[in-house]
């Protein structure tokens, strides 16, 4: 593979996350990267944030059609374009696929997240041009399936950014008593995660606030607060306006360096809350059964404004919890916690949870990285 040129568009973070474990397969191969970032890697990489392997050579923009053509410009042997669900990713992507003159790769890293680009191929009569779409199992396989004709390049691979999790979960009750202890909490004590979303986050702490009254955990309960990274200005406005609002004594305040990320907090979490999140999606690859959909009408919104769904597949699939109100959290927070033996509906739950983990198994970069070999005929 020594000297194969290929070239890489990705605007979400988390469709950068899919992509990086098998491009750096590439590199360990002699392959030549070169990538383009825009949206919130773009603005990610300026402030520093984005590390990335040195053996890549890294663009930047807009990524409008001018700047896709430049960076397009010359030999290469493989265009590889990340999900986006923002304008500026989706329009990046869209703009890569058309004006590319070698294979094509498609790397979805959730449920829904590449559908915009599929809708606006399709407008094009453009979808034929992929020569491999590579999805995280098989639910979401037979979601892209309803909408769009792409059965001749679909491949489960697993996600890529997942396959951490088997790791993870060697060592799993080592992580969740190092946390606890960290965070000063006993096992009896609730720890929730909110996740937040790109709006709606301060939903949610009203939501949860009256949800931890109900089930009577006002004083043991401990909640841990994360700003999603595509979160609005307005977003934040309204979450500062809750925390001035509010004497509650619950919220933890968590070192970074003991937690740079909120997955890396999901060993010592109870309960993990967000709109529609990747940290959901792991939670339930960890199998944390307290994991919460967030149902209120602005993440309705997002998510069929960024993917065309009305509720989230892993709540249609039974594997996460849906909730659109605190009457309906607080059910879920007392089945989770039952003394003795779980709820029925937990257990069901559960098992749900372990058929997606299925697909995720540690080895999703070295399948995606040989699908990258086929596509530039190896």
């Amino acid at each position: 593979m020594t000297g194969k040129e290929i070239r890489v568009v990705a605007g979400d973070r988390g469709g950068w996350a899919a992509l990086e474990p098998p491009l750096l397969k590439a590199l360990d191969a002699c392959c030549n990267v070169h990538v383009y970032f825009t949206g919130a890697c773009r603005d990610l990489l300026a402030a520093g944030k984005l590390e990335l392997d040195g053996r890549m050579k890294v663009s930047g923009g807009l990524g409008n059609l001018t700047s896709i053509h430049s960076f397009l410009s010359g030999k290469y042997d493989l265009l590889v374009a990340g999900a986006s669900q923002s304008t500026e990713g989706t329009e990046v992507a869209f703009n890569a696929i058309m004006a590319a003159r070698s294979p094509i790769m498609a790397m979805q890293d959730l449920y829904g997240s590449f559908m915009p680009t599929f809708a606006m191929l399709r407008e094009e009569r453009a979808l034929g041009k992929l020569g491999c779409v590579c999805v995280s199992d098989e639910f979401a396989k037979a979601l892209i399936l309803k909408k769009f004709s792409l059965g001749h390049c679909l491949v489960v691979t697993g996600g890529p950014q997942f396959d951490k999790t088997v790791e993870v979960n060697k060592t799993w009750r080592e992580r969740r008593l190092s946390l606890r202890k960290a965070l000063g909490v006993s096992e009896q004590q609730p720890v929730f995660l909110i996740a937040g979303g790109k709006n709606g986050t301060a939903d949610i702490l009203h939501l949860l606030e009256k949800a931890i009254e109900s089930a009577g955990l006002a004083e043991v309960a401990r909640v841990i607060l994360r700003v999603h990274s595509r979160a609005t200005e307005e977003d934040k406005r309204q979450t500062a306006e809750y925390f001035n609002s509010t004497k509650r004594k619950w919220f933890m305040d968590v070192d970074k360096s003991l937690a740079p990320t909120s997955d890396d907090l999901l060993p010592g979490v109870d309960f993990v809350l967000s709109g529609f999140s990747t940290t959901n999606y792991l939670a339930i690859l960890y199998g944390i059964v307290g994991t919460v959909y967030v149902g209120t009408p602005v993440f309705q919104k997002d998510l069929m404004e960024e993917k065309g769904l009305r509720r989230p597949p892993e709540v249609e699939i039974g594997a996460g919890w849906y909730v659109q109100d605190e009457a309906g959290l607080a059910k879920v927070i007392r089945e989770v916690r039952m003394d003795g033996i779980y709820a029925q509906a937990v257990l069901d739950l559960a098992m749900k949870q372990t058929k997606i983990a299925r697909s995720n198994d540690g080895k999703a970069g070295e399948r995606v990285w040989q699908e990258m070999q086929t596509l530039m005929g190896t």
